[in-house]
């Protein structure tokens, strides 16, 4: 178990870690009501019902089933559930293109309205801040800048995480599963061992990146049960229901 006073810096996911994507206040997903919405709109254009029939149960498993965890992996699942592509993924396909495209145009307006944080995340960071870690501290996610910024500033979660450490889609090239994101995230805190740097994640494939980059990995259970993240190829070093038990793990 890494002692807290070995740890060198934190780096945490978003989604589902810091931001909640299904707060109490909206009963779907933030990305899965987003991309529904874009899905209705490319279907009415296209003549496509399978996009405008789409239920919460479908866009929840195109995410989960997705083979890259990105918002290009998600919905080339989708295209590929309904039949309208096949293969690997392209990212110039004009109907991914357009669904991306119009997601994202539409995110920032559900994130205004529902974006709350997971519920003791931000008095965590704080108290991680003041014991020495205000300078060590940084962003692994897989969603676009835009986003995360956003959130940032709804939080005023700025103040410990400058531009410069933030590290989101438009900065790599592999997705999670891949350890690139969180491999650059590391490079720009002041630490000298990946193994005593905690990674917050919620995720399988993140997860396994922060695994295969060889950080301290802590696993909340947003989305996924302490059995599912147990059961992994791979496990998490540790597993939390809350902030608060992390809290009392670590001894903040």
């Amino acid at each position: 178990m890494l002692k807290i006073d070995d740890v060198q810096g934190v780096i945490f996911d978003v989604d589902d870690t810091i931001l909640s994507n299904h707060p109490p206040r909206k009963p779907t997903g933030l990305h899965e009501h987003s991309r529904m919405r874009a899905a209705y709109e490319v279907g009415k254009r296209h003549g496509i019902p399978a996009l405008q029939e789409m239920t919460d149960e479908q866009a929840l498993h195109d995410f989960l089933d997705a083979k890259e965890h990105s918002l290009h992996g998600t919905i080339w699942q989708t295209l590929t559930r309904i039949g309208e592509v096949q293969g690997e993924l392209d990212l110039t396909h004009p109907l991914l293109v357009e669904m991306v495209a119009l997601k994202d145009d539409l995110h920032e307006e559900t994130l205004r309205k529902y974006g709350e944080e997971v519920p003791g995340a931000t008095a965590f960071i704080e108290k991680r801040a003041k014991r020495g870690l205000k300078d060590k501290m940084a962003i692994a996610s897989t969603s676009f800048r835009r986003d995360v910024l956003v959130f940032f500033e709804m939080a005023n979660l700025h103040r410990f995480f400058p531009d410069k450490r933030i590290i989101t889609r438009e900065l790599f090239t592999h997705p999670k599963p891949h350890p690139e994101v969180f491999e650059l995230a590391f490079k720009t805190i002041p630490a000298t061992h990946t193994s005593k740097v905690l990674a917050f994640e919620d995720d399988p494939r993140g997860i396994m990146s922060a695994k295969a980059a060889g950080l301290y990995t802590c696993a909340i259970t947003t989305k996924f049960t302490r059995e599912d993240l147990a059961k992994l190829a791979v496990p998490p070093d540790l597993i939390a229901d809350s902030y608060a038990e992390f809290t009392a793990h670590f001894g903040l």
